[in-house]
């Protein structure tokens, strides 16, 4: 889908694996309380700090019935799955991924990172002349717990975006409640974690 020139666009970049509250809670907000009208889910592919558990495939099912589940709730969301099926044929990195999404709707998008990842972003690949630190539009979520002066380490072209009541859960607690037969009431959408026990994901 391709955003219409009058809207801004930000991009919500993970392995949402599985996609939780959390995620819906982010494009929420970042909706409600900031000038962006649209925010496309980029799903990553398989990388190899992060285990994945599942088959892209399964994953790509989710994400998708999850994006349509925010669509449901009149979100103006959607999903791009470029990277997720691998078409870029290498690394997946921040640079690459911004040039794919300028070229496809013809302006930069904001990217949407948590504030915890700032400190690292110097040391990303194909960060070029501090590009993702300086020239990169960004949305942080604030992370209260997290303390880093964003503007003294050289930090431009940000928002930072408070999100009341932000839940305290991520996918890494989720598969591992699933794993362990647990409960993942308020922590995944019913649909999704009807899915993921029909199909027997995770554990």
């Amino acid at each position: 889908m391709k955003a219409k020139l009058s809207e801004t666009t930000a991009i919500y970049w993970g392995a949402f694996n599985p996609p939780t509250l959390a995620h819906a809670q982010v494009v929420w907000e970042v909706l409600k309380n900031s000038h962006i009208t649209h925010v496309i889910i980029s799903p990553s592919w398989e990388r190899e700090d992060k285990q994945f558990w599942i088959q892209p495939m399964y994953r790509k099912k989710l994400i998708e019935m999850y994006v349509n589940i925010l669509q449901e709730s009149w979100l103006n969301i959607s999903l791009d799955t470029f990277f997720l099926e691998g078409k870029n044929h290498g690394l997946t990195t921040t640079a690459a991924e911004e040039e794919y999404f300028r070229e496809k709707l013809w302006e930069s998008p904001y990217f949407i990172f948590g504030s915890d990842v700032a400190q690292n972003m110097p040391d990303w690949s194909e960060n070029e002349n501090a590009f993702i630190e300086r020239r990169l539009k960004k949305i942080f979520i604030n992370r209260p717990w997290y303390e880093f002066d964003l503007e003294a380490n050289g930090f431009d072209n940000y928002m930072l975006l408070d999100i009341p009541n932000m839940l305290d859960i991520s996918s890494s607690m989720a598969r591992e409640m699933i794993r362990n037969k647990q409960s993942v009431q308020g922590i995944l959408h019913p649909e999704i974690s009807q899915t993921i026990l029909r199909e027997t994901l995770y554990s």
